[in-house]
């Protein structure tokens, strides 16, 4: 499983310790964890930070082909 951590490139902050987890974003074998990000307090705006992160869930990416069947293969 790949998780948040590595698909942003950094250690998780608090913030993204209590964000909404999602997963299968592109099918069952695609066990990658992304998060649905924070948003501000008074308004419905994410916060930068996480529109920039690789592992919030608007810049889901499909895994590419290779990457799918090593995942299968290590189950």
């Amino acid at each position: 499983m790949i998780n948040r951590a590595k698909l942003r490139g950094k250690a998780l902050d608090e913030d993204c310790k209590r964000a909404n987890i999602s997963r299968y974003e592109y099918g069952e074998k695609d066990d990658r964890l992304f998060c649905f990000g924070l948003y501000g307090d008074l308004n419905d705006d994410i916060q930068p930070k996480c529109s920039r992160c690789k592992a919030y869930v608007g810049n889901a990416e499909p895994l590419k082909e290779g990457e799918q069947e090593d995942k299968i293969c290590q189950k």
